[in-house]
């Protein structure tokens, strides 16, 4: 063999192993990488329906407004409860949607909201309970475009004179009230282009929920980006004889609003 068949014949095995290395390289394993050490260390998490199920379409119709629903096996006591919830969204900008801090006056750590979606993914929930175990369950969903979806310019204008207002429902369920908070706010992401200027909208969101009973905590939640605009939480809590809910939120400008609501007894 020539010198130059031998270097053509080089270059040629080059080629075909660049190729051969791009065709199996697989996407990187975002949770095993870096959510899982990032948000629990080396604490093991048992993977499963036995604790929580994780409810969210496969293919959603609107990825900025994806319900998501976290249902409970167990009821909330106050010898075992679900102490706090993470809700993590893999391939989003910033993957913890949000955590939320539930109590035994809850009765229920059943939740549902409405999320905004990068792209296709898988979406989990991770329960803690009082006794400090890890629980996940998680699905996958086809949706993409949700963080970056611009709103239209009325409509955001709109959306901004109606910031912080409040409206709150309940209707009784079992010994139970499930409840259902919504939130005005536009939850701008800082990836949605101003369709005047053609430049990017500053984020801000509502980073903070605390929702209490008769100044009984029920569940608090600290989230971001990922949740939808004009934040919708349902939750279950436990009326009793009736009494005064409120719901206090604060947001990445640094604003609070806080609100009351009647409740009849259970």
């Amino acid at each position: 063999m020539s010198m130059r068949h031998f270097l053509c014949f080089v270059l040629a095995l080059g080629h075909a192993a660049v190729a051969l290395a791009a065709g199996e390289q697989s996407e990187i394993d975002l949770w095993g990488t870096f959510l899982r050490p990032q948000y629990f260390g080396d604490r093991p998490i048992s993977e499963g329906k036995d604790v929580v199920e994780l409810r969210i379409p496969l293919r959603a119709e609107d990825a900025g407004v994806v319900p998501v629903s976290i249902n409970a096996k167990l009821a909330q006591t106050a010898e075992r409860y679900i102490r706090n919830l993470w809700l993590i969204v893999d391939n989003n900008p910033k993957p913890l949607a949000g955590l939320f801090h539930l109590t035994p006056e809850m009765g229920r750590a059943d939740l549902a909201l409405r999320l905004r979606i990068a792209k296709y993914t898988d979406v989990r929930v991770v329960a803690e309970m009082n006794d400090g175990t890890l629980h996940m369950d998680k699905a996958f969903t086809r949706a993409s475009g949700g963080c970056s979806e611009p709103p239209p310019f009325l409509k955001l204008q709109e959306a901004r004179e109606h910031i912080g207002e409040m409206q709150f429902r309940a209707a009784p369920k079992d010994d139970m009230a499930l409840g259902q908070l919504l939130i005005s706010h536009p939850n701008i992401t800082g990836m949605q282009l101003d369709q005047r200027t053609r430049a990017f909208l500053p984020a801000e969101y509502v980073t903070k929920v605390e929702i209490s009973f008769e100044g009984r905590h029920i569940m608090s939640a600290e989230t971001n980006i990922s949740i939808s605009e004009d934040p919708s939480f349902r939750f279950f809590f436990k009326p009793q004889h009736g009494g005064t809910l409120k719901a206090h939120m604060t947001d990445s400008k640094g604003r609070e609003f806080e609100h009351t609501f009647e409740v009849a007894g259970s």
